[in-house]
This record gives C-alpha cells, sequence and structure tokens, in this order.
C-alpha cells in the first residue's frame, strides 16, 4: 500500500503558512507589549504633570486633620474640581503629614484609593495590579519640610480601547496580507516549482513506459533548469542505447535466422547423407548375395547338370536368398523398432540363461569367459527378449575379436554416476569387455552407424550394434563403447532403474 503524501505545495504553502503564524505571534507579543507600555507611561506622565500642577497650588500651609480641610475656595480645590470633569479621573487625594486625608474629589469612594492600604505613600507613578488605572503619588514639602503628600488615579480604560482597536486592525490587516501571500506564493510556486517538476514528472513516466527520447523545456531558477538538462541529455542518451539495442537484437535475430536456416541446410544435408550411406551400404550388402545368385542361376541355365550339381546350386543360391533377407529384416527393425513389451525384468536372470544358451550352442569355444553379478541389484523396465538380443549381439561381437584363449568377462553392476540437475539417477550397468585386438580410435565415432563393419564380407551386416544402440535407447538406457588398440574393449549398457510404486502403475 502506496504511503499518502502531501503534494509539494500543498507542503510548501502550509510551512509558510506555519512560519507566517509564528512570525506574526512574535511580533504582535512584542508590538503590543511595546505599544501599551508606551501608552501607560505617557498616561503615567500626564498623571505626575496634573498631580504636579495640583500641588503647586496648594496654600503654604497644608492644613491638618481634623482641624482643618482644604477650602473649597482654594486654587487648587477649584483645579481638582476642573479635572474631575475629565472622562478618565477617578480619585484625586491631599493627606496631611499624619496622612489623614484633608482634601478628596473624584467618583470613587474610597478616598485612599491612590494610596496602598493604610495611607501608605509609594511616591512615583505605576499601574495598579489589576491593570484598570495609572497611580501617580507625591509627597508635599514646605520649608524643606514634609507637609503631606497628594495622590492621583487615571482610569485605563480609553488606552485599553485603543490597544484593542490597535490589535484588530492589526488582526484585519494580517488575515489580508497572510491571504495576499498565500495566493502569490501558490502562484509563485505553481509557475517557478511545481509546473517545471510536474513536466519532468510527466516525461519520466514516458520514459518509464518505454517512450525514449523525451525533451523537456523549463522554466525558473538555475536549479531547475540545470535538473531539466540533465533529464533531457539522460533521455537521449536513453533513446540512443534503445537504438543501439534495436540494431543489436535486429542483428542477432538476422543470425538467429541464418543459424536456423544453416541448421536446417546442415540437418538436409547430414540425413541426405545418411541416406546415401544407407543406400551405399545396401547397395554393397544386397550387392554381393544377389551377385552370387545371378552368377548361380546362369550356372543353371546354360549347363546340363545334374542333380547334385542344381542342389548344390539351388543351396547357394537360397543361403545368398536368407542373407538379403536377414540385411532387409535388419534393416526394417533399425528404421521401424518393434513395438517393445516392457516388464520388470531380472537382469541377472537373464544374463545367466543367456550365457547358457550360447555356451550350448559353442559359441564360448577355447575362450575364457567370466561373471560378476553385484548383490541387491535394482529393478529395471526391459523387453527381455530384445535385452536378450543386444547381449547375444555383443557377446558375439566380443568373441569374435578375441584369439584362442582370449578372455571374455561379463559384469552386472549398480550405478549412480548418471546425474540430472540436482539429483542423481540410480540404475543398472552391464559390462561385456575382452582382451581382443581392440577398436581402432578412428572407428570408434562409427562403430553404431548402421552397415558400418570390420569384419570381411558375409560375415556381418553392420547393422547389429546400430539396431542394439537403437533397442538400449527405447529403454531411456544408453550404450558405449572404450577401446584400447591390442588391449581390450568394454561395451557398456546403462539401464534406469525403476522404484516398486512406478513398476506397480
Amino acid at each position: 500500500m502506496r504511503r499518502y503524501r502531501l503534494n509539494l505545495t500543498v507542503s510548501i504553502l502550509a510551512f509558510l503558512s506555519c512560519l507566517l503564524l509564528l512570525t506574526w505571534l512574535l511580533f504582535s507579543l512584542l508590538a503590543f507589549k511595546t505599544a501599551a507600555n508606551d501608552l501607560y507611561a505617557q498616561k503615567g506622565e500626564h498623571a505626575r504633570m496634573l498631580l504636579s500642577t495640583f500641588t503647586s497650588q496648594l496654600p503654604d500651609a497644608i492644613p491638618a486633620y481634623p482641624n482643618g480641610m482644604l477650602a473649597m475656595n482654594e486654587p487648587a480645590a477649584i483645579y481638582a474640581r476642573k479635572l474631575a470633569e475629565e472622562t478618565s479621573f477617578i480619585r484625586l487625594t491631599l493627606l496631611d503629614v499624619n496622612s489623614k486625608p484633608v482634601f478628596t474629589a473624584g467618583r470613587d469612594g474610597d478616598v485612599y484609593l491612590p494610596f496602598a492600604g493604610g495611607g501608605e505613600l509609594r511616591e512615583g507613578s505605576f499601574v495598579a495590579p489589576d491593570g484598570a488605572t495609572v497611580i501617580c503619588t507625591a509627597r508635599v514639602a514646605r520649608g524643606g519640610a514634609v507637609a503631606g503628600s497628594a495622590g492621583l488615579v487615571l482610569s485605563l480604560a480609553a488606552e485599553k480601547a485603543r490597544l484593542e482597536r490597535s490589535r484588530k486592525l492589526f488582526m484585519a490587516y494580517f488575515a489580508i496580507d497572510f491571504i495576499l501571500l498565500l495566493g502569490l506564493g501558490s502562484f509563485i510556486l505553481s509557475r517557478i516549482v511545481i509546473t517545471p517538476i510536474s513536466r519532468l514528472l510527466a516525461a519520466t513516466e514516458k520514459i518509464t513506459g518505454g517512450q525514449y527520447g523525451q525533451q523537456v523545456r523549463v522554466s525558473g531558477s538555475a536549479e531547475l533548469a540545470r535538473l531539466a538538462e540533465s533529464f533531457n541529455d539522460m533521455s537521449a542518451t536513453l533513446l540512443q542505447k534503445e537504438q543501439e539495442v534495436n540494431g543489436h537484437v535486429a542483428a542477432l535475430e538476422k543470425a538467429n535466422a541464418d543459424l536456423r536456416q544453416a541448421r536446417e541446410e546442415a540437418i538436409r544435408t547430414e540425413k541426405m547423407a545418411s541416406i546415401g550411406l544407407l543406400a551405399a551400404g545396401m547397395a554393397h550388402e544386397i550387392g554381393t548375395p544377389l551377385a552370387s545368385i545371378m552368377g548361380y542361376a546362369e550356372l543353371a541355365a546354360g549347363e546340363q547338370l545334374d542333380s547334385g550339381t542344381i542342389q548344390d546350386y539351388a543351396s547357394r543360391i537360397s543361403g545368398d536368398c536368407a542373407r538379403i533377407d536377414r540385411i532387409v529384416r535388419g534393416l526394417l527393425d533399425y528404421s521401424r523398432p518393434r513395438a517393445a513389451t516392457v516388464e520388470s525384468c531380472d537382469i541377472r536372470r537373464l544374463v545367466v540363461t543367456t550365457i547358457e544358451m550360447l555356451s550350448q550352442q559353442g559359441a564360448f569355444k577355447d575362450i575364457r569367459l567370466g561373471t560378476y553379478y553385484d548383490e541387491n541389484l535394482p529393478e529395471v523396465c526391459v523387453d527381455p527378449h530384445q535385452l536378450q538380443q543386444v547381449l547375444i549381439n555383443l557377446l558375439i561381437n566380443s568373441r569374435d575379436a578375441l584369439p584362442v584363449g582370449g578372455k571374455l568377462a561379463v559384469r552386472v553392476t549398480s550405478d549412480k554416476s548418471r546425474r540430472l540437475p540436482g539429483q542423481a539417477i540410480s540404475g543398472l550397468r552391464i559390462d561385456v569387455l575382452d582382451n581382443g585386438s581392440g577398436i581402432p580410435e578412428e572407428h570408434l565415432k562409427r562403430i553404431f552407424d548402421p552397415f558400418f563393419t570390420t569384419k570381411p564380407p558375409g560375415k556381418g551386416t553392420g547393422l547389429g550394434l546400430a539396431i542394439s544402440a537403437r533397442i538400449i535407447e527405447g529403454f531411456g538406457g544408453r550404450i558405449e563403447v572404450q577401446s584400447r588398440t591390442g588391449t581390450r574393449t568394454c561395451f557398456s549398457i546403462w539401464l534406469p532403474a525403476h522404484s516398486t510404486e512406478e513398476l506397480s502403475l
């Protein structure tokens, strides 16, 4: 799931908004605090001047409580009554030397309002703890001695109203400025940042979709211009690389097509060569007995022969016809193998039976024969008759290659040497070894080709090993040969083993 993210415009404007709000809070705090202090200081100075004017008009002898009070016709009393007409006036009080009130004027009933509790004197001007008034007090001196004290209280309501109006006006200005800055900032960001980035993003998505060669023109800062130039260079390079890759792919496809054509030509040529070789072999193998048949037939037709000679000629003709029949049947078996009836087979018993059959026919006369069998041989699925045909062919070939007194051995073992990727396949191996004359190295590559034989004419068709290889491959196995000239030859048959479950299917 993709994580949700704000777009760049909202992020930058949100940051600017927070910055503007923080700046406004700090500025308003300092500005309003300074403005309030200035107004309160001006109000205090105004109160000090009013109080100083009042004390300057007092008589030389300050009356004392309770015997005397300030006369109402005194200039100071008249000034105090005029002063009381101001909207900000609250209380003016004159105390004698004993801090007793001898004159007061004002709206509030507490005559000691300008002073601290109990009439204590706090000389100077200051803002009351409740922040609603400013208080100014001063000592009255006569003849170098303190004759009393005076105090004046003025309201700060007008100043507070003025500060509140200023605050509201400032907030209105700030709101207008904030909206204008956000609108202008959004427009500028869109022109110099968001639009170029959006173009780059759109071009990048096209390149991701495989449309190389995209070019982007952007306006704005130098960094964005350099980014666009780098993007254009990258896009041009990608287009060039794509063209090069397409050229290589086209060349490879052409090469593959040429290779396929050459392979088809080679296969066709190889097939024709195989057909030619097969035809030549057949012509050679069939031509010899056919010439013999034709010769004896001509002799029989052109001479007056006795019955014994005719029988001899007929016997020879019959033998050559049988040879031709064997060649044709072997060729048919090679080109169109008979369907095999595969079944679980005891290879040890099959090998023993085959050797006994050949031994009874005198096939191993004048040679020494040895056998070896592993214990617990794996089970294999083969056609016993076809496998016996292969074993007979190999044993007869090895016998023919041995001199008198030579050695022939048959070895049946388990084998795990055949491997597929990631696994080993167990199997069964049958080796037929002899210490005869061996097979020349130049003949080893052709030993399983049809009609290839080193035996004299009439002694073999050259199809036995080819048919044997076809039969073994039909079982899923393989037949191989190793030989050293004048030393030994070994034909090896490898057959895959089958589990009990596979055999039961």
